[in-house]
């Protein structure tokens, strides 16, 4: 399996941060904590946050994203910022992160039913609370595999005990996926 971070790109709607549409963009993705785009107002969303296409997993198996948002509080407590990773106007997950210190938090990975075309056409909506938080790096960490084959893209891929690998989907309730060896076979 392999990964690869997309970052924000393109203009959301804004409200409520300190920045304009484009700047907002330019500090949650350029890889650099120390530029970020902090509340100034109790009402405070950015929707449509367009996610980056890479080529890196065409043509693979997505085998999960994660959302990681690194921020801090701006001083009055500990902001919740909730994140909606969204394919068009369909919700895929919905994470709130709370910041009780200037921090990266992720939320759990997202497995179900991806495809490339589903990853190129991710956006989000940030909505933080009414608490003051400064939005540093935003970003989806993409884990895909080879695809095609029928069996697992990555994990174990031998037979045990006579069992064809495509007839094995967990052994001990361990997912094939997260089985690297039995018994010391590779």
């Amino acid at each position: 399996m392999a990964t690869v971070i997309i970052r924000p790109t393109g203009e959301p709607t804004t409200t409520g941060f300190d920045v304009s549409d484009a700047t907002f963009i330019s500090r949650i993705s350029d890889n650099d904590a120390s530029t970020a785009a902090t509340q100034n107002n109790v009402t405070c969303s950015a929707t449509g946050v367009e996610m980056e296409n890479k080529s890196d997993y065409d043509s693979q198996t997505i085998n999960s994203i994660t959302l990681s948002v690194t921020g801090a509080s701006t001083g009055r407590g500990s902001p919740t910022v909730t994140c909606t990773i969204k394919n068009g106007n369909s919700t895929l997950q919905t994470s709130e992160l709370t910041f009780s210190s200037a921090t990266t938090l992720s939320g759990s990975a997202y497995s179900t039913s991806l495809t490339p075309a589903i990853v190129n056409n991710l956006t989000l909506d940030i909505d933080p609370d009414g608490t003051g938080v400064a939005l540093k790096e935003v970003y989806i960490t993409v884990d895909y595999g080879s695809g095609g084959g029928g069996g697992a893209a990555a994990g174990y891929s031998h037979k045990v005990l006579g069992i064809a690998v495509a007839n094995i989907a967990k052994v001990n309730t361990v997912a094939k996926l997260n089985i690297a060896k039995i018994n010391t076979v590779d």
